[in-house]
Protein backbone atom coordinates (compact mmCIF):
# COMPACT_ATOMS: atom_id res chain seq x y z
CA UNK A 1 0.00 0.00 0.00
CA UNK A 2 1.33 3.30 -0.69
CA UNK A 3 2.00 6.34 1.57
CA UNK A 4 -1.45 8.15 0.66
CA UNK A 5 -3.37 5.30 1.21
CA UNK A 6 -1.97 4.30 4.23
CA UNK A 7 -2.24 7.63 5.70
CA UNK A 8 -5.81 7.76 4.94
CA UNK A 9 -5.71 4.07 6.46
CA UNK A 10 -4.53 5.06 9.51
CA UNK A 11 -6.50 8.43 10.11
CA UNK A 12 -9.55 6.72 9.48
CA UNK A 13 -8.75 4.19 12.35
CA UNK A 14 -7.70 6.70 14.16
CA UNK A 15 -11.05 8.56 14.24
CA UNK A 16 -13.09 5.42 14.03
CA UNK A 17 -11.47 4.70 18.06
CA UNK A 18 -12.19 8.63 18.94
CA UNK A 19 -15.66 7.96 18.25
CA UNK A 20 -15.78 4.83 20.00
CA UNK A 21 -14.60 6.24 22.94
CA UNK A 22 -16.67 9.36 23.26
CA UNK A 23 -19.84 7.33 22.67
CA UNK A 24 -18.69 4.87 25.25
CA UNK A 25 -18.99 8.52 27.62
CA UNK A 26 -14.93 8.90 27.36
CA UNK A 27 -13.62 12.25 27.39
CA UNK A 28 -12.69 13.35 23.62
CA UNK A 29 -11.91 16.66 22.90
CA UNK A 30 -14.19 18.23 19.48
CA UNK A 31 -10.99 18.75 17.64
CA UNK A 32 -10.07 15.61 18.26
CA UNK A 33 -13.11 14.09 16.70
CA UNK A 34 -13.34 16.59 14.05
CA UNK A 35 -9.76 16.40 13.10
CA UNK A 36 -9.07 16.39 8.94
CA UNK A 37 -7.26 14.34 7.00
CA UNK A 38 -4.86 17.36 6.61
CA UNK A 39 -4.25 17.68 10.46
CA UNK A 40 -3.68 14.67 11.03
CA UNK A 41 -0.80 14.78 8.50
CA UNK A 42 0.43 17.53 9.99
CA UNK A 43 0.89 15.91 13.46
CA UNK A 44 1.52 12.38 12.88
CA UNK A 45 3.25 13.03 9.47
CA UNK A 46 2.40 11.34 5.98
CA UNK A 47 5.06 9.01 5.44
CA UNK A 48 4.24 5.91 7.19
CA UNK A 49 6.69 3.71 4.93
CA UNK A 50 9.50 5.48 7.18
CA UNK A 51 7.72 5.48 10.69
CA UNK A 52 5.78 8.47 10.36
CA UNK A 53 3.35 8.36 11.84
CA UNK A 54 4.48 4.80 13.04
CA UNK A 55 1.34 3.13 14.49
CA UNK A 56 2.78 3.19 17.94
CA UNK A 57 2.53 7.32 17.89
CA UNK A 58 -1.67 6.77 17.11
CA UNK A 59 -2.07 6.07 20.80
CA UNK A 60 -5.04 7.43 22.91
CA UNK A 61 -5.28 8.25 26.68
CA UNK A 62 -9.13 9.16 27.72
CA UNK A 63 -10.42 9.41 30.99
CA UNK A 64 -14.59 8.75 31.45
CA UNK A 65 -16.78 12.03 31.96
CA UNK A 66 -18.17 10.29 34.87
CA UNK A 67 -15.14 9.42 36.65
CA UNK A 68 -11.82 10.60 35.64
CA UNK A 69 -9.97 7.61 37.71
CA UNK A 70 -11.28 5.55 35.27
CA UNK A 71 -9.15 6.18 32.36
CA UNK A 72 -8.94 3.97 29.05
CA UNK A 73 -5.61 3.62 26.82
CA UNK A 74 -5.94 2.68 23.33
CA UNK A 75 -2.87 1.60 21.50
CA UNK A 76 -1.45 0.21 18.02
CA UNK A 77 1.58 -1.82 17.59
CA UNK A 78 3.89 -1.66 14.86
CA UNK A 79 3.58 -5.13 14.81
CA UNK A 80 1.51 -7.08 12.42
CA UNK A 81 0.38 -10.04 14.69
CA UNK A 82 0.73 -9.51 18.30
CA UNK A 83 2.39 -12.16 20.50
CA UNK A 84 2.57 -12.91 24.26
CA UNK A 85 5.30 -11.09 25.22
CA UNK A 86 3.60 -7.79 23.94
CA UNK A 87 0.69 -8.46 26.02
CA UNK A 88 2.77 -8.76 29.18
CA UNK A 89 4.23 -5.59 28.57
CA UNK A 90 0.75 -3.44 28.07
CA UNK A 91 -0.72 -5.18 30.85
CA UNK A 92 2.55 -4.69 32.77
CA UNK A 93 2.06 -0.62 31.60
CA UNK A 94 -1.53 -0.75 32.38
CA UNK A 95 -0.70 -1.85 36.39
CA UNK A 96 1.87 0.54 36.25
CA UNK A 97 -0.13 3.64 35.61
CA UNK A 98 -3.54 2.19 37.20
CA UNK A 99 -5.19 2.21 33.42
CA UNK A 100 -8.84 -0.07 34.08
CA UNK A 101 -9.15 -0.46 30.10
CA UNK A 102 -7.08 -1.31 26.87
CA UNK A 103 -8.27 -1.73 23.48
CA UNK A 104 -5.72 -3.09 21.37
CA UNK A 105 -6.02 -2.24 17.43
CA UNK A 106 -4.04 -4.95 15.38
CA UNK A 107 -2.56 -4.85 12.00
CA UNK A 108 -3.72 -8.91 11.51
CA UNK A 109 -4.28 -10.09 14.71
CA UNK A 110 -3.12 -12.04 18.26
CA UNK A 111 -0.98 -15.27 18.64
CA UNK A 112 -3.29 -17.79 19.92
CA UNK A 113 -0.76 -17.82 23.15
CA UNK A 114 -1.53 -14.17 23.21
CA UNK A 115 -5.62 -14.41 22.49
CA UNK A 116 -5.17 -17.24 25.89
CA UNK A 117 -3.06 -14.77 28.04
CA UNK A 118 -5.91 -12.25 27.34
CA UNK A 119 -8.76 -14.45 28.85
CA UNK A 120 -6.41 -15.04 31.36
CA UNK A 121 -5.52 -11.47 32.74
CA UNK A 122 -9.02 -10.37 32.47
CA UNK A 123 -10.84 -9.55 35.33
CA UNK A 124 -12.78 -7.17 37.11
CA UNK A 125 -9.93 -4.72 37.74
CA UNK A 126 -8.94 -5.12 34.25
CA UNK A 127 -10.46 -5.27 30.62
CA UNK A 128 -8.54 -5.63 27.31
CA UNK A 129 -10.66 -5.13 23.74
CA UNK A 130 -8.83 -6.12 20.33
CA UNK A 131 -10.25 -4.54 17.46
CA UNK A 132 -8.19 -5.61 13.65
CA UNK A 133 -7.47 -2.13 11.69
CA UNK A 134 -10.02 -3.33 8.75
CA UNK A 135 -12.93 -3.43 11.54
CA UNK A 136 -12.28 0.02 12.42
CA UNK A 137 -11.99 1.67 8.81
CA UNK A 138 -15.39 3.03 9.08
CA UNK A 139 -17.59 3.72 12.24
CA UNK A 140 -20.62 1.06 11.93
CA UNK A 141 -22.62 3.36 14.11
CA UNK A 142 -22.83 6.11 11.98
CA UNK A 143 -24.57 3.74 9.26
CA UNK A 144 -28.16 4.82 8.21
CA UNK A 145 -29.54 1.32 8.85
CA UNK A 146 -27.87 0.66 12.34
CA UNK A 147 -30.26 1.94 15.03
CA UNK A 148 -29.00 3.89 18.23
CA UNK A 149 -27.50 2.03 20.67
CA UNK A 150 -29.22 2.35 24.16
CA UNK A 151 -28.26 1.30 27.60
CA UNK A 152 -30.88 -1.07 29.40
CA UNK A 153 -31.94 0.12 33.00
CA UNK A 154 -31.96 -3.17 35.32
CA UNK A 155 -35.53 -3.32 34.94
CA UNK A 156 -35.16 -3.65 31.20
CA UNK A 157 -32.29 -5.97 31.36
CA UNK A 158 -34.33 -8.12 33.55
CA UNK A 159 -37.44 -8.29 31.61
CA UNK A 160 -35.49 -8.89 28.68
CA UNK A 161 -33.67 -11.72 30.61
CA UNK A 162 -36.53 -13.33 31.64
CA UNK A 163 -38.67 -13.33 27.81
Amino acid sequence: MDDEAETYKLWRIRKTVLQMCHDRGYLVSQDELDQTLDQFKAVFGDKPSENKPARSQLIVMVAHNDDPTDTMIVQFPDQPKIGVDRIKDYFKKMQEESIPHSILVVQTGLTPAARDLINELQNKSFSFQVFLESELLINITEHNLVPKHVILTQEEKQELLTR
